[in-house]
């Protein structure tokens, strides 16, 4: 659509040379995500590897599910985040966040590299603040 020599904003310019091409809401909201600080981009990839990791294997799937319903939890699985799809992200966090003490206790045995992740006052305000942001983002984009 944006080609230099014959996509459709070449062929408006073309009729209308003052005028200048946008992005629209959500396609700059997705670039600006790729623009994202090193730091909250890092517990983004760490979130989607627990994610993953809990989530690819059906018996870790089953256990977590398990481990959320004697917790007490009010949910018990994780969604999985899409790239395509990639307004899914304000929901994975904002789940990643609610389960955050029992993605802990489930780690604890599997991976206690990561389970300090969650452990880590610094890391869960990231993780927090994403969370606030990508859901604000999704109600925005709902709202359209």
């Amino acid at each position: 659509m944006t080609g230099r020599h014959s996509g459709v904003v070449t062929k408006i310019k073309e009729v209308a040379p003052d005028c200048e091409p946008t992005h629209c809401c959500i396609h700059r909201e997705n670039l600006a995500t790729k623009k994202m600080s090193k730091e909250l981009n890092d517990v983004l990839c760490q979130v989607a590897k627990v994610v993953k990791h809990v989530k690819a294997n059906a018996l870790n799937s089953r256990l977590f599910a398990s481990l959320c319903d004697q917790m007490g939890a009010d949910h018990i699985q994780l969604l999985l985040h899409a790239e395509v799809r990639w307004l899914s992200r304000g929901k994975v966090l904002s789940r990643v966040f609610e389960l955050r003490n029992e993605l802990t206790t489930f780690l604890l045995d599997k991976k206690p590299e990561w389970a300090e992740n969650f452990q880590d006052v610094n890391w869960n305000t990231k993780l927090t603040y994403l969370s606030d942001i990508f859901s604000m983002l999704n109600e925005l984009n709902r709202s359209m």
